[in-house]
């Protein structure tokens, strides 16, 4: 009952960004030159740590929401594996305990039982480790992304610009040796 459940808040989260990522996309294209100024830009170091409080929380802040969301679905399914491999692992580790205890000269089948657990263990542990890892990237790729947001969105900015001053007729240029101004009319 559990696993349903999970599945299907996780394909929620998904279906929530992916709508959000299309309505964003929508909103910017039928928005006037004046509106689509008004982008702010966030904080690398504000997305860092949000994404380590809630990691995936810093991708979403950046506007990277596919990215948010496969982190917490990472991270979410690193949870949820190693919970199982707990509560596989202590059930495992009973049964060795048990059987130790009721066949103490069985050295082999002591080992197995013991061993089937150890590899519980080890796949908690693998869990565990990769939710950690997959916390860290989140991290730091909530900080790149913000400044890849920035970096974008000064580019666009410095583009709508252009396009307004050659509306006006300005000409604007750089060359290695010199910076020129001028007023363009043609007849």
């Amino acid at each position: 009952m559990r696993f349903p459940l999970i599945l299907s808040l996780l394909l929620f989260n998904l279906h929530a960004s992916f709508a959000q990522e299309a309505k964003n996309g929508a909103d910017t294209e039928q928005q006037a030159p004046e509106v689509a100024e008004e982008d702010k830009l966030v904080s690398p170091i504000g997305a860092m740590v949000r994404s380590a409080v809630f990691p995936g929380w810093g991708q979403f802040y950046s506007r990277g929401y596919i990215r948010g969301s496969l982190t917490v679905l990472g991270i979410g399914g690193s949870v949820v594996g190693a919970l199982l491999a707990q509560q596989s692992f202590k059930d495992r580790y009973n049964a060795y305990a048990t059987y130790a205890s009721l066949y103490p000269n069985d050295d082999k089948g002591v080992l197995e039982q013991y061993e089937y657990a150890n590899q519980r263990y080890k796949l908690r542990t693998f869990f565990m480790y990769t939710g950690i890892g997959i916390w860290v990237y989140s991290l730091i790729d909530s900080y790149v992304g913000a400044n890849f947001y920035n970096a974008t969105t000064l580019i666009e900015s410095i583009e709508q610009d252009a396009k307004d001053i050659e509306k006006l007729g300005i000409e604007v240029g750089a060359t290695p040796s010199r910076l020129y101004l001028g007023i363009v009319k043609t007849f």
